[in-house]
């Protein structure tokens, strides 16, 4: 521990909540956000429905944004997840109404308005009758109300908000989002301090999940603080010191270095590799969606990176019906995250999966279907928009071109042969540019028909990946997204492990490589079965990597392969279920 002598003028103690562990010093920046500034113009008749896309793009990316912070909010099992959780499937509650995007689109229309003021508007509405409700249930929503409403006129208007933050700086602010915590993150600042919050609010959960030091409920400190004057943030003690003395930023450099040195103890099992208890090798990948994500799970010493999801630099951007035509989309962000994952991976594998829009996640120039999980999605997009497919692969390869990992692209959303040939023409005639480059092709595993016919792909790819997640939605007839129907969406169902042993066979037939990069490969008693049934690698978001590879470690592949036959035998979900449980 470190002491807090008294010295006059120096040494000023705060004290607030500890929301994120961590302990660290630097130059104050008080973070003031501008309020929400509207578009004043009207647009013309002809202007509407471009106006409505834009909305309906900036709705899409935010609903993305959530998404990804319940998934690290689910990684965060000890800040009692189910909580945030909750808030977080309210946001996107919110973001998928009909209704909201009907009124939206009502008032673009009918008072010729630009999306951003329509959108303020229709919001403000809403706030109004909570605020008159007379629960304080329905009025402790109203700030999860106006942070959504930001977001998505941020979104919108395309706005950089975090520009002047430099490196290595302490964040002060009133309160923070958890888009502003994901750009903070971008900015390497090394804590962050609120007058406002709460323990179990999706922003403690993403500064946790970046490694940021974080304290709340510091009453006063913005006005207390003047920027660039050092701070001092103890995120696990929840105590923020301003005006801090040499001898006593020397006590907090020693403390933070023996924090370090612990955490490095902590890390040897991370540098080892994943494997069972008898020695057989199973390599345990990460799957990454942000960029600010990779150094954050740079701790965990993944072997390779097992799916690198790219939509969100695809849908983080303004598009038109001709955009995908000319490659417009291609930005510096996109191949900056591909650079940074290919170092990441060093010498192993770097696993690209191709855009998977669609479904959830429609680009702007798509129109609403009746079922978007079964209609315009995934490579059938690619395909049709032939120029989109070649421009990414064009991408893929000149990012990754001077770095020595194993690049493997995956094809999303596969149910036939022909698609992962035309996939295959059109790298081939890539590749004449790339003579040192020899990347895998491969296809994600998501529906029934492709498991069932995984032998005929298994003899024109060289991997494939199960992703659970989808396998379990399309197998069960089960949207994963709702709540309605959760106890029927179950991974660990009979079918599952069936179609994934089906998977499994077909690739040892033709000597091919076969991942799991779905949620259950980040359930440590289902990565056993799993790797009893012969899965050559698994793939997870990073903070489940230690369990992950504990688990495996304790166990030798003779029981693995004894429960993995079975779990093949049972019918219930229930007694599957047990003999995981055996782990």
């Amino acid at each position: 521990m470190y002491t807090i002598d008294s010295v006059p003028g120096y040494n000023t103690v705060w004290r607030g909540m500890a929301a994120a562990e961590g302990l660290s010093a630097g130059p104050a920046f008080v973070y003031n956000p501008q309020s929400v500034v509207l578009s004043d113009r009207k647009i013309g008749s002809e202007q509407v429905k471009e106006e409505q896309k834009k909305v309906a793009s900036a709705m899409r990316i935010v609903e993305l944004e959530t998404r990804k912070i319940a998934q690290l909010a689910g990684q965060e099992n000890e800040l009692g997840g189910k909580a945030a959780k909750d808030i977080l499937d309210f946001h996107r509650e919110i973001l998928r109404d009909p209704q909201l995007i009907a009124e939206i689109n009502e008032r673009i229309r009918t008072d010729l308005i630009p999306g951003d003021r329509a959108i303020f508007l229709v919001f403000r509405g809403y706030i109004q009758k909570l605020e008159v409700s007379g629960s304080t249930f329905f009025k402790d929503r109203i700030p999860d109300i106006v942070d959504i409403r930001s977001r998505i006129i941020s979104s919108l208007q395309q706005k950089e908000m975090i520009v002047q933050v430099q490196e290595n700086a302490i964040i002060i602010s009133r309160e923070i989002n958890p888009s502003e915590i994901i750009l903070f993150a971008r900015r390497k600042v090394k804590g962050i301090v609120a007058e406002r919050g709460g323990l179990t609010s999706h922003a403690t959960i993403i500064a946790k999940s970046m490694g940021i030091p974080f304290v709340l409920e510091v009453e006063g400190i913005t006005k207390g603080i003047k920027p660039g004057e050092w701070v001092v943030v103890d995120g696990y003690n929840g105590v923020v010191i301003t005006q801090p003395a040499r001898a006593f930023l020397k006590q907090i450099q020693v403390r933070s270095d023996a924090i370090d040195r612990e955490k490095a103890d902590e890390q040897k099992l991370y540098a080892e590799p994943g494997m069972t208890a008898c020695g057989n090798k199973i390599p345990i990948r990460v799957n990454l969606e942000l960029e600010a994500e990779i150094d954050r799970v740079m701790r965990y010493q993944p072997e390779g990176v097992g799916l690198l999801r790219t939509e969100a630099y695809f849908l983080d951007q303004s598009q038109d019906d001709t955009a995908p035509e000319n490659g417009s989309f291609a930005g510096s962000d996109q191949k900056r995250f591909l650079e940074r994952a290919a170092q990441l991976a060093g010498q192993d594998y770097l696993t690209v999966r191709l855009y998977d829009v669609g479904g959830d996640k429609l680009p702007s120039y798509a129109d609403r279907e009746e079922n978007p999980a079964l209609g315009w999605r995934g490579i059938r997009i690619l395909l049709e928009k032939r120029s989109l497919l070649r421009a990414q692969l064009q991408l893929i390869l000149e990012a990754v071109n001077s770095y020595p990992c194993k690049l493997r692209i995956l094809i999303p959303l596969v149910t036939r042969t022909e698609d992962v040939l035309e996939v295959r023409a059109e790298l081939d005639r890539l590749l004449k540019d790339f003579p040192a480059q020899k990347p895998e092709l491969g296809i994600m595993v998501e529906v029934p028909s492709t498991a069932i016919m995984a032998d005929a792909f298994a003899g024109i790819v060289d991997f494939m990946s199960i992703g659970t997640n989808d396998l379990t939605q399309y197998t069960l007839a089960a949207d994963r997204g709702n709540p309605r129907v959760a106890e029927y969406f179950d991974s660990a169902h009979p079918a599952i492990w069936r179609l994934i042993n089906q998977v499994v066979r077909a690739c040892r037939g033709h000597n091919i490589r076969v991942s799991v990069c779905g949620e259950l490969a980040a359930n440590p008693q289902a990565a056993c079965i799993l790797t009893g049934l012969g899965v050559s690698s698994l793939s997870m978001a990073g903070p489940y990597i230690p369990q992950v590879k504990k688990k495996l470690r304790a166990h030798t592949l003779a029981l693995m392969e004894k429960q993995a036959l079975s779990i093949l035998n049972v019918e219930t979900t229930k007694d599957a279920k047990k003999i995981m449980m055996q782990f």
